[in-house]
Formats: structure tokens, C-alpha cells, sequence
């Protein structure tokens, strides 16, 4: 487990699946960098509220975790040979104690993001900072955890309209002159079908002029995600004049993610495209109600920083949470919670959350973020998708050449 400087050994670090595609001596490099932590039994190892970006292994011992309201049950630390991380969803809804003598193990995604990239440099000496977990929340982010853990948070909800278009498709023997109804009720929503179904990623032989003809055309399927992205689409738009700058960029960066992840899914051959579309638009849409929260709390809106550091302390709790509430599925749900964990492997195959992963990646290229991002090659969801034809140093030649592609998926998308 250790070697006799406290530090773990490569065997240790070989079985956590998200390093498994670092060499020998890339591991043998980040070890220098890790200490083995022990907690006494009864101690905290992860205190609920927690907001550090940092992956825990339980190397040894038995934990517990506690959630708020009383309920305690056993921490599974292993699955299926694999050391799993534990409590993962920032922030923490439960206290992890120590059930008697605990061995674990913590790793920053940006230790493994500045360890990658100073190793495909090819450094002689590789010197990994450490990341500073113990930053104190800000106001904000303490209030709206609070009110989280009381249920007290507003969620945004889904218009009447596409909540009956959704319990039409739950059912096993769907009406479709009923959903044809339904939808034919909402303007908006049926001249952006017919505009979709006419747009250059569908477009046949002939002219859509009728909303049947559209659904036709689409499909039933892709009706149904697009119900959820119009609906989502006018969320970005209900905003106060003083929100309206971080909903602009909000919406930029979403119709940007949903139109990589279209175009991957395309190329990958192994995912439906708009249901690709619709989990990268839906990826972030959680900050929408942080936004809102810190509007309705003006006095700590009025400092970015602290509002910054809210969004990307909460941002997976209040995804996950307002996903679920849409009844949107496990799948979307993970998505909106690990959608931004660069070295996730989860699974021996590519999911939707991978592809959203490397469609973000994506994104960021060219942006004042793509500093900030690991190497590529690095990331277990880029190994997984087996692009053809298409490696780690080809992502600038990949944005050219899908520049117009992109380009008209946002366009279709629109702008607020």
C-alpha cells in the first residue's frame, strides 16, 4: 500500500481507475506528491458542506457516512477490483467518519492536469503543486448549502406545456395526435420544430410546412429532446436586466458544449446526436438557479469573485438536483454532476458524460480556460470514444474542420 516514506506505492495507484492511462513513471512521479492521510476512528474524513475538487480513496479500514438527517451507511471503497472514490458530489450532503483506523488517499484533478502536462513536455524535473482544499466558503456559497440541505432552494421548473408532453411520452401507447395537440398549443415550440426539421442537419428532399410533417421528418425521439431544449432554451431568457451579461455567457458556453457534443456523437458513430445536443445544452443548466439565488441575495451578488467561486463549488449539486427534478434520467443526471471531472473512468465503455467531456474540452480551446485543461491524451473519456482517425494532437485541426458544423448548430440553437 506504502512505501516506508508514507508515500503510496504504483501497485496502490495501478488499481484507481482514473489513472490508467498513466505510465510507470508518471505515477511513480505523482506519488512524490501524495502523502497517505490515517484517521482515528471516529474521526471526520470528509465533513458534510465539503467543496474541495479532490478524488478520496479509502485504502484501508472501515468508514461510515452520515447523511443530515440521521441515516448512516457502511462506505463501499472498492467495485469490481477498483479503488472508488468516495462521497465524489461536491458539495458533501453527508459526513464520512471513521469506523476504526483509516488509510486514504486524496488526489486533485489539478495535481493530475499539471502532472500530464508537464510530463508530455517531456520535463526532466516534474514538481506537482498542491491544491489548497481547506478554502473557506464564501457567504453565498454557505447560505445556498444551507438551503439545500433544508430544501429550501428554488429550482427552475419545466412550462405545463412540456411537462404533458412528457407524461404523454412515458407512456408505453403514446397518442401522437395527442402530442401533436399538445405541441400544436405552444407557438414557439412548433415553428422551431418545423425550422429544425427544415434546418441542413435534416433537411430532405422537399420543404417542412406542417408540424406533423416536422415530427415525420425528426422522429419521436428527437421531438421529445427537443421539447426539453426549447424549454430549457427559455430559461437562459427569463432574466433581470442584472443577471442578464452572466446568462449571455452562460448560454454562449452551453450552446457551444451541445453543439461539440452533436458533432462528436456524429463522428463517433456510438451516440444518437440529439440526444448528444440536448445533455450538453442541459450540462450546466443547475447554475441558472445560482444565478437566481444570488439575484435574490443582491448584497453578496454584488461581489464576482464570491459569486465565481459559489457557481463552481455548487454547480454539480444544484445540476444533479434540478436534472432529477425534470425526471431527465441517471444518465443526464450524471452528466450534470460529472461533466467537468476531466479524469472520470467510471466504466470500461464511453457514456454520454464522456462525450459531454470531451465535447467541453472541446470548447475550451482557444478560450482564457484552455490553460487550465489537462492533456488530452490523458483523459480516460477521450481513450473510450476510439475516435477514428482522430488523436490527441489533432483537436485544432478537428475545430476546423467542424467550424461550420458547429457554427450552424448554434446558429439553430439561437442567442439570447
Amino acid at each position: 500500500m506504502q512505501n516506508n516514506n508514507g508515500r503510496p506505492d504504483l501497485s496502490t495507484l495501478r488499481i484507481i481507475r482514473s489513472l490508467e492511462l498513466f505510465s510507470d513513471d508518471q505515477l511513480n512521479n505523482l506519488a512524490q506528491s501524495l502523502t497517505i492521510n490515517v484517521a482515528n476512528p471516529g474521526d471526520h474524513i470528509i465533513a458534510a458542506g465539503d467543496t474541495g475538487s479532490y478524488s478520496l480513496y479509502i485504502l484501508s479500514g472501515d468508514a461510515i457516512g452520515r447523511a443530515v438527517d440521521g441515516i448512516t451507511q457502511k462506505v463501499k471503497t472498492m467495485n469490481d477490483g477498483w479503488l472508488q472514490p468516495v462521497a465524489q458530489l461536491r458539495p458533501s450532503l453527508y459526513d464520512v467518519d471513521a469506523i476504526n483506523t483509516v488509510h486514504y488517499l486524496e488526489i486533485s484533478d489539478e495535481q493530475l492536469s499539471e502532472l500530464s502536462k508537464a510530463l508530455e513536455s517531456e520535463h526532466p524535473q516534474v514538481e506537482v503543486r498542491f491544491i489548497d482544499q481547506g478554502e473557506t466558503a464564501n457567504r453565498l456559497t454557505s447560505e445556498l448549502f444551507q438551503d439545500i440541505l433544508s430544501e429550501n432552494i428554488k429550482l427552475p421548473t419545466l412550462p405545463d406545456i412540456v411537462v404533458k408532453v412528457q407524461q404523454e411520452f412515458a407512456r408505453e401507447d403514446y397518442d401522437l395526435e395527442r402530442i401533436l395537440e399538445l405541441i400544436q398549443s405552444d407557438p414557439v415550440i412548433t415553428a422551431y420544430l418545423i425550422k429544425h426539421a427544415n434546418s441542413p442537419l435534416y433537411q430532405g428532399s422537399s420543404p417542412v410546412e406542417s408540424l406533423r410533417q416536422a415530427v415525420v421528418r425528426l422522429g419521436m425521439k428527437a421531438v421529445q429532446q427537443h421539447v426539453i431544449i426549447i424549454a430549457a432554451t427559455r430559461l437562459f431568457q427569463e432574466k433581470s436586466v442584472g443577471m442578464k451579461q452572466r446568462m449571455r455567457q452562460l448560454w454562449k458556453s452551453s450552446r457551444r458544449v451541445a453543439a461539440f457534443s452533436r458533432v462528436l456523437a456524429a463522428k463517433s458513430g456510438a451516440f444518437d446526436p440529439d440526444a448528444a445536443q440536448m445533455a450538453g445544452l442541459l450540462s450546466d443548466l443547475g447554475v441558472i438557479a445560482i444565478l437566481e439565488y444570488a439575484q435574490e441575495h443582491s448584497e453578496q451578488y454584488d461581489d464576482e469573485k464570491a459569486l465565481d467561486q459559489t457557481i463552481k463549488s455548487l454547480r454539480p449539486q444544484i445540476n444533479s438536483m434540478l436534472l432529477q427534478k425534470w425526471n431527465l434520467g441517471d444518465e443526464l443526471v450524471t452528466v450534470g454532476e460529472e461533466s467537468r471531472s476531466w479524469f472520470r473512468n467510471n466504466s470500461v465503455s464511453a457514456d454520454l458524460c464522456d462525450l459531454v467531456l470531451v465535447a467541453r474540452y472541446h470548447s475550451n480551446l482557444g478560450t482564457e480556460h484552455a490553460d487550465q485543461l489537462p492533456v488530452l491524451s490523458r483523459m480516460p473519456a477521450f481513450e473510450k470514444l476510439k475516435l477514428t482517425d482522430f488523436g490527441s494532437q489533432d483537436s485544432i485541426e478537428f475545430m476546423k474542420e467542424s467550424q461550420d458544423e458547429v457554427a450552424a448548430i448554434e446558429q439553430m440553437l439561437g442567442s439570447i
